[in-house]
């Protein structure tokens, strides 16, 4: 084989190969990069925050669930908070310390509620139980329904978790489905409640798939020409070896 291989016919096929070998190599590579640069700018670009009512579509039934895709989204809720739309979430921890979860509903103006998780207080006598006035945008990850203790009992103004349609009920309001995290307020209020940290897993993107299959594509029909290179390679060899007239160099 090595005396056929470094006949003039074959040392062409050789250098054909190994151009065919560096182009699989580099396109794969540049799919490669391809892949990685889709995924980075599809992840800055769902870690913007959206308006919470860009996650539900237009004809969304108040009374059903976040979108999945919505799940873990940061979004952005712009309004004021309504008197008398608050609960205490019993039993919450922060840092191993026992306290509770402040909720507050928030109007967007247009009758529809965005109840939001301001954050997390030793008890509801704590400074910073009350809502700031005027209208304020919050940033936050959105959360779904917690569907945990969903019959516990509780004390007015108290909630054993967090669910829009028992918030409804309690607030006689229309109120989105899920819960908004607050991560930031603009204005900020002092005292505020310490900032809970999101229970969920962030939003993601999907895998681009269709670029990574591209990659491994290039890489294995690179190593296909070489697999084709070698087997006709030793199939030439065993007929010269077979027939010492043929293709002699």
């Amino acid at each position: 084989m090595l005396r056929l291989a470094l006949t003039p016919r074959w040392l062409v096929a050789a250098l054909v190969l190994l151009l065919l070998i560096a182009a699989g190599v580099m396109l794969g590579r540049w799919q490669w990069d391809r892949t990685q640069s889709i995924l980075t700018a599809e992840r800055a670009a769902a870690s913007q925050p959206i308006p919470v009512q860009d996650v539900f579509p237009d004809d969304a039934d108040v009374g059903g669930e976040v979108p999945a895709e919505g799940i873990g989204r940061p979004v952005t809720v712009t309004g004021s908070y309504v008197d008398g739309m608050q609960v205490l979430v019993t039993s919450r921890e922060l840092a191993g310390d026992p306290g509770v979860w402040v909720v507050t509903g928030l109007d967007l103006g247009d009758g529809t509620v965005v109840a939001v998780l301001r954050g997390w207080l030793r008890d509801g006598a704590s400074p910073g139980v009350e809502p700031p006035r005027g209208e304020v945008t919050v940033t936050g990850i959105l959360h779904p329904d917690e569907t945990f203790y969903a019959d516990a009992a509780s004390e007015p103004e108290t909630v054993a978790s967090i669910a829009h349609d028992r918030l409804a009920e309690q607030w006689q309001a229309t109120v989105l489905p899920g819960f908004v995290v607050l991560s930031d307020q603009e204005p900020a209020a002092e005292p505020a409640p310490a900032p809970v940290p999101p229970t969920v897993q962030t939003g993601d993107v999907p895998f681009p798939l269709q670029n990574f299959f591209y990659a491994f594509q290039w890489w294995i029909f690179a190593a296909f020409g070489l697999a084709v290179y070698l087997r006709w390679l030793w199939i030439e060899s065993r007929r010269v070896d077979e027939d010492p007239v043929v293709n002699r160099p």
